[in-house]
């Protein structure tokens, strides 16, 4: 991995080696769009319409359960036994973080649970559900990589940005656990090392299936963005 490539300078969570630069520099004309969106601006600068805020974070919750039940499928395919601890713990921290949706934040912001899923998050968790249960292993693990290392790179630019006596403080202070830091380490490890030990073919297909998840996770910005 070059040390001056300018694509994957200045993140909290570093690739863990040549095919994770890859991974992340194949999808930066998308990802550099995530940092940049309107919807992360408007958080930053506490002037996100709360209609936009309050539909983000309730189809967030309906993503978190799939992307539970990812985990867990996924966990049960796993070819090495740190790995399924891994991706079994995701699972059971997806359904905390749920709780803590709901009985902290949800309240806070004033959000309902929303009576069915949006297109976007439909899509997103469709997506990643198939791919878990009946998809190649490693492009499944790849699926499942950018919602917690682009989302987590884009959390801290928002809250480095975020003006003082934010509206949106209490979610925006939630990207800078460190302990959800330390899960997207880890998880970028065992990336890296699936990739290294897969074929040109399996790579392609872990590449294809990262950046697919990207392009659904600026997608989900947008669509928030829409509903004002």
């Amino acid at each position: 991995m070059p040390a001056n490539n300018q694509n994957v300078q200045f993140l909290s969570v570093n690739p863990a080696g040549q095919h994770t630069a890859k991974l992340w520099t194949h999808c930066i004309d998308i990802i550099e769009r995530i940092f940049d969106h309107p919807f992360g601006n408007g958080l930053s600068e506490g002037s996100l319409p709360i209609n936009s805020f309050r539909h983000y974070v309730g189809q967030d919750m309906l993503y978190i359960e799939k992307d539970a039940l990812a985990f867990s499928m996924v966990a049960q395919r796993a070819k090495k036994s740190e790995d399924r601890f891994f991706f079994t713990q995701m699972a059971k921290d997806g359904l905390e973080i749920e709780r803590l949706l709901h009985s902290i934040l949800f309240p806070h912001f004033g959000v309902e649970r929303p009576q069915k899923m949006s297109k976007a998050c439909h899509q997103y968790t469709t997506f990643l559900v198939e791919e878990c249960q009946s998809g190649l292993y490693e492009s499944a693990v790849a699926a499942l990589l950018p919602c917690f290392w682009v989302y987590h790179e884009a959390g801290i630019r928002i809250r480095s940005r975020a003006v003082k006596n934010n509206p949106y403080q209490l979610w925006i202070d939630t990207y800078a656990d460190e302990k959800y830091r330390n899960y997207v380490v880890q998880f970028v490890g065992i990336v890296e090392n699936i990739m290294q030990e897969s074929n040109e073919k399996i790579k392609e297909m872990m590449q294809n299936a990262f950046r697919r998840s990207v392009q659904y996770e600026i997608e989900f910005f947008s669509e928030a963005l829409a509903n004002r």
